[in-house]
């Protein structure tokens, strides 16, 4: 009797709570009907039918639970009311029909408790993956696939994820590690509290005359009129533009994902912005983006020598690249991974009984240098023999300004439909050198500038 009575509680919440979600499900589909937003008192009942689904959840749960022990307790009442068979007899038995004694039983899956989803190893399973591309899937893949086309984040290639790996093998999604932007801490952060801001600057830029945008200093003998100066301004202008990032994901996946997909999706953005922001510092070309060192106005492209080859680095171009560099001592290098060989390359030779002295010094583990100053090698610098393919600079020269800071937000009603959630996160910020022009020394024939390239060879 009991049993009975605790298989209709839940028969008959399972019903309530179909209803429930029926119900829930309706306001959104009328309005989407209806081609129109929802409203006040359709939010609310949205937000009193979820919360009457969560309570009708958590009664089931208990009434499963109820359930489970009412068919625990049962089991074992028939299981001690029925004499166990001797095993010899049974033996002796099928012996006798000339058949093997079986012991045949029915119940769920161990493959759907094993964290490892009837895996022996991480390499097993990977093996599987594989043989599934050549259209031979193991049975075991099945419950971590979803059906065809389900979802934007799982279309079965698998660059999308076509297989969940198992929590028992990896309880974090396998990424490769985003690149780490060496210059992100060294810009100049500028306060935005609006979307577009205006700062004053000297217009100090040629120093054949003065240095301090336009003031002189004079000596007079007595009962001289002393010469007036003034000094010169240009204005630098930050406007605010916004980076956007845009994803899909449905229901299932979000609920029955073993990690969390939303934070999948987040971890995965935030990689893509910080890589975006790096590029845009090096290429960016100021027209709705940052403006890039190597198109700035300031930037100083040093030339290649004559007669060098293409696609190549010499001692030379380092020398003259330093020369051209103001404040040498705050700069540092960034070059393209293709540059290495070449690097390694680069000497001084010292007299005909003196040691050479590499330019070039790697640090394995550590914090490699060019000719003193920190260097860093990044994919978003021009391949060799182009442009910027080598840089060095002085970053804090650079300003950058945020009015928002990465932000999230989701919406189930761009695709509800499909039963869809749209994730979207945005910024919005600008970056620029604030120089509107390279150094004139007062003497020297050559500019100065706090970015400089190799120019393309």
């Amino acid at each position: 009797m009991k049993l009975k009575l605790a298989r209709q509680n839940v028969a008959d919440l399972k019903a309530k709570l179909a209803k429930a979600k029926k119900d829930r499900a309706a306001i959104g589909e009328a309005a989407l009907t209806e081609q129109r937003a929802l409203t006040d008192e359709d939010r609310t009942k949205r937000a009193d039918a979820t919360k009457a689904i969560e309570v009708l959840e958590a009664q089931l749960e208990d009434a499963e639970a109820i359930l489970a022990d009412a068919e625990a307790a049962n089991e074992a009442e028939r299981s001690a009311s029925v004499p166990a068979p001797d095993p010899d007899h049974v033996l002796a038995r099928g012996a006798a029909a000339g058949l093997e004694a079986r012991t045949i039983s029915v119940g769920r899956e161990a493959a759907a408790d094993d964290p490892m989803r009837g895996f022996r190893s991480p390499r097993e399973f990977l093996t599987c993956v594989m043989t599934a591309a050549q259209g031979r899937p193991d049975p075991r893949l099945a419950p971590l696939q979803a059906a065809v086309g389900s979802d934007e984040q799982s279309t079965f290639s698998d660059p999308y994820g076509g297989y969940l790996v198992p929590v028992g093998m990896a309880p974090n999604l396998l990424s490769l590690e985003a690149e780490a932007d060496p210059v992100a801490s060294l810009v100049t952060r500028i306060p935005m509290t609006a979307p577009s801001i205006m700062i004053n600057a000297r217009t100090d830029k040629n120093h054949t005359t003065s240095v301090s945008g336009g003031l002189t200093v004079t000596r007079r003998e007595q009962a001289v009129d002393i010469t007036s100066s003034r000094m010169e301004f240009e204005r630098i202008t930050l406007r605010s533009y916004g980076l956007f990032g845009l994803a899909y994901a449905t229901e299932e996946i979000l609920t029955d994902s073993p990690q969390s997909f939303v934070a999948i999706l987040e971890a995965g953005f935030r990689d893509e912005f910080a890589a975006k922001l790096l590029d845009e510092r090096l290429n960016g070309t100021g027209a709705g983006e940052f403006t890039g060192v190597i198109a700035a106005p300031c930037v100083v492209s040093q030339a290649k020598e004559t007669g060098q080859t293409a696609d190549t680095i010499v001692k030379e171009n380092i020398d003259k690249m330093v020369s051209r560099c103001w404040r040498y001592g705050r700069s540092v290098w960034l070059a393209n991974h293709d540059t290495v060989p070449q690097l390694l390359s680069l000497k001084q030779d010292v007299g005909t009984g003196g040691a050479p002295v590499m330019y070039f010094q790697g640090n394995v583990g550590g914090q490699a240098t060019l000719l003193g100053r920190p260097i860093s090698f990044t994919e978003f610098c021009p391949k060799l023999g182009d442009n910027g393919d080598i840089l060095l600079g002085v970053w804090s020269e650079y300003l950058e300004s945020t009015y928002q800071s990465i932000q999230q937000a989701e919406s189930i009603h761009v695709r509800f439909v499909q039963h869809e959630r749209a994730v979207k996160f945005w910024l919005r910020n600008d970056g620029q050198p604030w120089w509107r022009a390279a150094l004139t020394p007062k003497k020297s024939s050559q500019t100065l500038s706090p970015f400089v390239t190799l120019a393309a060879r």
